[in-house]
C-alpha cells in the first residue's frame, strides 16, 4: 500500500457444523448498532448456536496467528501484538474506552506524547488495537478479527504531528477477518465486523476502513456488511483532517470504507 495527498486529477459434514448467521439485527455497526461494553466483550457476545463473539486472550494466540495468516498477503499477527495479548495489555485502551467513555483515549492519548511520559506511542497503538475472536462451544476458537490505528499511514501522508497522533483515535483500519473453512457461510465473519464497527463507534472513530485484492471477489461479501466498495484506484479521502489528504492503494488492490461517526 502506498500513501500520498490525493491529486484532484488525477462438503456436508461440515455444514452440518457450522452455527447458524448471528441473530445482530441492527447490530451491524453505526450509531443504530446495539451496544457493547468491555465486559460482554470480555466474556462473549453470544451469538446462534452458542458462538461468542469476545476480545482475545492468550491461550487463543496459536489459533489468532493461524487464522490471520490464512488471508494470505503476507497479514499476519506481528510479535509485539502476540506479546501484547498474552500479557493482556492488547486492546486495553480501547476497553477502557468503553468503560469511561471516549474521553479516557484523549487522557490516553496525552499521557503517551507528554515529555515525562511512562507510557509510549506505541503503548498506546496495542491498547487501541482490537482482536476479536468467534469462539465455537465445542471446536474453539473459529474466526478472528484484527484492527488497528493505521499509525505509519498517518504519519508518511504529510500531516502535521498533532493531527497525525490525533488520528490514531480516529481512523481505523480493519486489518484481517478470518473464520475457519468448516465454519464459513454461517455469518462470523459478518458478526466480527459488526461488533469491530460498533466498538469504535462508540469509541468516537469517524472511520473505518480496510483493502482486499482485486479479483478476489470480496467486494460482494463487503457491500453485505453495509460497507462502502471503492473503484479500483480510488483513495480513501480524510476529509477529517485540517489539509487534504488521503490514503491510496497498490494496482493490485481495492479499499472499502464505512463512516462511523
Amino acid at each position: 500500500m502506498v500513501t500520498k495527498r490525493p491529486n484532484p486529477k488525477k462438503n456436508k459434514a461440515a455444514r452440518r457444523r457450522r452455527p447458524a448467521p448471528p441473530p445482530l439485527g441492527t447490530a451491524r455497526g453505526g450509531r443504530g448498532g446495539v451496544a457493547v461494553t468491555a465486559a460482554a466483550l470480555a466474556e462473549g457476545v453470544v451469538l446462534a448456536g452458542g458462538v461468542r463473539i469476545r476480545t482475545a486472550r492468550a491461550d487463543d494466540l496459536a489459533a489468532v496467528r493461524r487464522l490471520i495468516a490464512s488471508v494470505g498477503s503476507g497479514v499476519a499477527l506481528e510479535d509485539e501484538l502476540g506479546a501484547a495479548m498474552t500479557a493482556g495489555s492488547l486492546g486495553a485502551v480501547a476497553m477502557k474506552g468503553l468503560a469511561e467513555g471516549p474521553e479516557a483515549l484523549t487522557y490516553e492519548l496525552a499521557a503517551a506524547a507528554s515529555s515525562d511520559r511512562e507510557a509510549t506511542m506505541e503503548d498506546l497503538l496495542i491498547g487501541l488495537t482490537c482482536v476479536l475472536v468467534a469462539e465455537h462451544p465445542e471446536a474453539g476458537t473459529v474466526g478472528a478479527l484484527l484492527a488497528l490505528p493505521p499509525a505509519r499511514v498517518l504519519s508518511e501522508i504529510g500531516l502535521p504531528d498533532m493531527e497525525a497522533r490525533v488520528g490514531l483515535l480516529k481512523v481505523i483500519k480493519l486489518k484481517a477477518v478470518a473464520v475457519d473453512p468448516a465454519y464459513r457461510s454461517g455469518g462470523l465473519a459478518a458478526a466480527l465486523i459488526a461488533v469491530c464497527r460498533q466498538l469504535y463507534t462508540q469509541l468516537d472513530y469517524f472511520l473505518l476502513y480496510g483493502q482486499f485484492a482485486v479479483g478476489s471477489g470480496l467486494e460482494t461479501f463487503y457491500r453485505r456488511q453495509g460497507l462502502t466498495v471503492l473503484k479500483e484506484g480510488e483513495g480513501v479521502s480524510l476529509t477529517i483532517f485540517s489539509i487534504p489528504a488521503g490514503i491510496y492503494t497498490e494496482p493490485t488492490e481495492r479499499f472499502f470504507v464505512c463512516d462511523l461517526n
